[in-house]
């Protein structure tokens, strides 16, 4: 029995932690069920010995979030060796093209961020079409006709950009050829619900995504976006 408890809620955990509703614009993290799982309070006796299934249950997510702490340092710590790597080039770049000053990058990306999250929300195809390339755009309006088909409507709100660093870059010669990755730490309350808005599925959280951008004139469209474990 206790051997039981234990096993699920680590496969619970687990699913929490890693599981993908890829929802959002550009996709997603884990998404929560509305109900947990109840567990009982007694205390089971053996002999002199005792066993307590939720302080059993506690230990395994306190060891699972050490892990995912761990492993949530580890992807930052990639991210910022690789924002270095590219913050020397864009210093180099910066002197022959404004187009690649830092600051002015972020600027786009930040803007170009809230907007394509909120027109997502919104189903606004025609906003999103400003902000994408044309592939993304067809895709991106594939995925709402078919949620649309399904009578399913995703909503999002509270949305943050909590951290962005460019990682990745290409200067061609060819401007047009011009693309940058950027690391895309944000969070924000994504529901998807039904023609009865109802709640299918619901994750309210922190993400990473890399969120890759094309160079068209002065302006940046959204290309491509990879989750954390794609990149």
């Amino acid at each position: 029995m206790k051997k039981r408890i234990i096993i699920s809620t680590f496969l619970i955990m687990i699913c929490l932690l890693t599981g993908n509703c890829y929802a959002r614009a550009g996709g997603g993290s884990g998404s929560g069920s509305s109900g947990s799982p109840s567990y009982y309070h007694d205390h089971y006796y053996y002999g002199r010995r005792s066993y307590n299934p939720v302080s059993s249950i506690v230990s395994v997510g306190l060891f699972i979030g050490t892990i995912y702490g761990v492993y949530a340092f580890q992807r930052r710590y990639k991210a910022n060796k690789l924002h270095q790597r590219a913050k020397k080039q864009l210093a180099i770049l910066d002197d022959q093209d404004d187009f690649w000053n830092e600051k002015r990058i972020k600027e786009e990306v930040k803007k170009s961020y809230y907007l394509i999250q909120e027109a997502w929300g919104r189903q606004d195809l025609k906003t999103l079409k400003k902000y994408l390339t044309e592939n993304l755009y067809d895709a991106w309006e594939a995925k709402i006709n078919w949620n649309e088909f399904q009578g399913k409507r995703n909503e999002l709100s509270h949305i943050h950009l909590l951290k962005q660093n460019v990682v990745n870059l290409y200067d061609s010669e060819n401007d047009n050829e011009d693309y940058f990755w950027v690391y895309i730490e944000g969070k924000m309350n994504d529901v998807t619900i039904d023609q009865q808005n109802q709640v299918i599925e619901s994750y309210d959280g922190v993400f990473v995504e890399y969120w890759k951008f094309k160079r068209c004139g002065k302006q940046i469209l959204l290309d491509e976006v990879r989750q954390q474990d794609e990149y």
